[in-house]
């Protein structure tokens, strides 16, 4: 009897033991743990370099030379537009660096302010009569270097900044002149040549566009397109070795800027 009791007793105990194991989940492989990647932001202090191209023009009015005697002669209708000159063609390399700080709000306007500072090789040269009896005039100008300081708009698509930009602007512009009178045959005579140049630092403004792209967290590609207006200022320059000699007008400077840059963002 004993025996029928724990046969029994065994049986019920491998059944339960089934049951149990039945009832029990397989097991299940783990869903991968999200990576949490933040969003690119703009705001920061950014530092760089930037290389382009600059074409443009210089104008000079009232031009006027004062010859030691007291004359006074002035470019005449038909040689030349008046007293009139333009400096077509005043094209160039820029190269420069810039500074600036961008914020980034939530809706993905960006604000900034820019800094930069600009070499350049734009220069422009002509030569005319002022009057059928002479002088003659050989006069070129130079914008040397300029630099501008900006506040930006923009928006961000992500790693992609298209945005806006203007304000202050200021150059240094250079022109020389050479004057001389005529050969009896009314060719222009340069041993009666003098020379004289004049550099001025002038202030204006400036606006423009581009795009900034984010290639890495740090380093940001761009392309921008500026127009800078230096304004206009009076330019006197005395020829050297004929005292009382002077050339004087009233000069302005526009130019157009592309190029692109590459900046470090901290």
């Amino acid at each position: 009897m004993n025996r029928s009791l724990l046969l029994g007793a065994a049986a019920l105990l491998a059944t339960g033991t089934a049951s149990l194991a039945a009832d029990m989940p397989y097991p299940v492989k783990a869903e991968p743990v999200a990576v949490f990647v933040p969003a690119f932001s703009w705001t920061g202090l950014y530092l760089g370099g930037n290389a382009g191209y600059a074409w443009g023009e210089s104008k000079a009015t009232d031009v006027l030379f004062f010859d030691s005697t007291g004359g006074v002669y002035t470019p005449e209708a038909g040689l030349y537009a008046g007293n009139d000159l333009n400096f077509g063609n005043m094209d160039g390399w820029v190269a420069g660096g810039q500074i600036g700080y961008n914020y980034q709000f939530e809706n993905n306007v960006v604000v900034g302010v820019e800094a930069d500072f600009q070499w350049t090789g734009a220069e422009e040269s002509i030569a005319f009569y002022a009057t059928p009896g002479g002088p003659y005039y050989q006069t070129s100008a130079e914008l040397e270097w300029f630099g501008t300081v900006r506040a930006r708009l923009g928006y961000a698509f992500d790693r992609l900044l298209v945005y806006g930009t203007g304000g202050f602007a200021y150059g240094k512009v250079s022109s020389s002149t050479t004057v001389m009178g005529l050969t009896g045959g009314g060719a222009p005579d340069f041993t009666t040549a003098a020379s004289g140049s004049h550099d001025n630092v002038n202030t204006g403004w400036t606006v423009g566009g581009g795009l900034e792209y984010a290639i890495t967290d740090n380093w940001i590609l761009r392309g921008e397109y500026l127009y800078v207006d230096l304004g206009e200022a009076n330019v006197t320059s005395y020829l050297a070795g004929t005292s009382g000699s002077f050339v004087s007008a009233k000069a302005d400077l526009t130019s157009n800027i592309v190029r692109a840059a590459i900046s470090y963002k901290f």
